[in-house]
């Protein structure tokens, strides 16, 4: 039993989308077996915690990669050079031995908007289409099934994103049909999280979410400012974590992009 983790980079807006904060929107999802979650990520993960930041167990401590750069709220620890080596080894190690794979697919909404057939099309709704097809096609060539969490954006967008997911389910992709699609992923319903419920599988897709977002405009030929850490991160990803076909590929596979 695999569980797909999901996290977004960007926003699904389409105004302003000729400044380059607000053009690509990728969407990245870890695919987790429910052992490996339970009996490795989510006690080191803890062990983690406890280790590095000393956290009060009643007031769970939430990896959130913007707080972790910024080094806000209990990651102020990490100013501390000893520190946060210690937290950037420990994490590369977790990540390198960690049974766990990677899909991210990344849309340029510029080139979006000149597709006259994607005139009313949502651009996060899109990449989760993708990635419900790609997740059913890695669910296959493991022969075994999955179900998805996303992290909760609350109210009117977590009930659009379960409609699109509802459609996806009924009418399939172009490459992959509705029977595939249900039969590896059967449950009807997305499991919404929140950041609060301190859930593994989310911390983990939320760290690597952005790396992976910038690894593949750099491979588009962007240019972007990818950091020393994320740049380990980006090896890992590249050398055995991002999905590939029986051939070794990862492009349209572990990676998708749409520009």
């Amino acid at each position: 039993m695999f569980r797909l983790y999901l996290d977004e980079v960007g926003t699904d807006v389409l105004t302003h989308v000729d400044h380059e904060n607000h053009r690509f929107l990728s969407l990245s999802g870890v695919v987790l077996n429910k052992t490996a979650n339970r009996d490795i990520l989510v006690p080191q993960f803890s062990l983690l915690k406890a280790n590095v930041f000393d956290h009060d167990p009643d007031e769970p401590l939430i990896f959130h990669r913007k707080d972790i750069a910024q080094f806000k709220g209990p990651f102020w620890v990490l100013k501390d050079l000893q520190k946060r080596a210690e937290f950037d080894d420990f994490i590369i190690n977790l990540f390198s031995e960690l049974d766990f794979k990677i899909i991210t697919v990344l849309i340029d909404k510029q080139w979006m908007l000149r597709q006259e057939h994607w005139n009313s099309q949502h651009p996060y709704h899109y990449l989760m289409e993708v990635m419900v097809e790609k997740y059913a096609q890695l669910l296959e060539r493991c022969d075994s099934i999955g179900d998805i969490m996303p992290e909760a954006r609350q109210g009117k967008p977590d009930r659009k994103l379960q409609a699109t997911f509802e459609t996806v389910r009924q009418a399939g992709t172009r490459y992959c049909n509705s029977e595939r699609i249900c039969f590896r992923i059967p449950s009807k319903n997305l499991k919404f999280r929140t950041k609060k419920d301190n859930i593994s599988g989310l911390q983990l897709c939320d760290l690597l979410a952005h790396p992976s977002h910038f690894n593949i405009r750099e491979l588009e030929g962007h240019d972007v400012n990818v950091g020393a850490f994320a740049r380990r991160l980006i090896e890992i990803m590249n050398v055995n974590k991002y999905d590939r076909s029986i051939y070794g590929r990862i492009r349209g596979y572990g990676t998708k992009y749409f520009g």
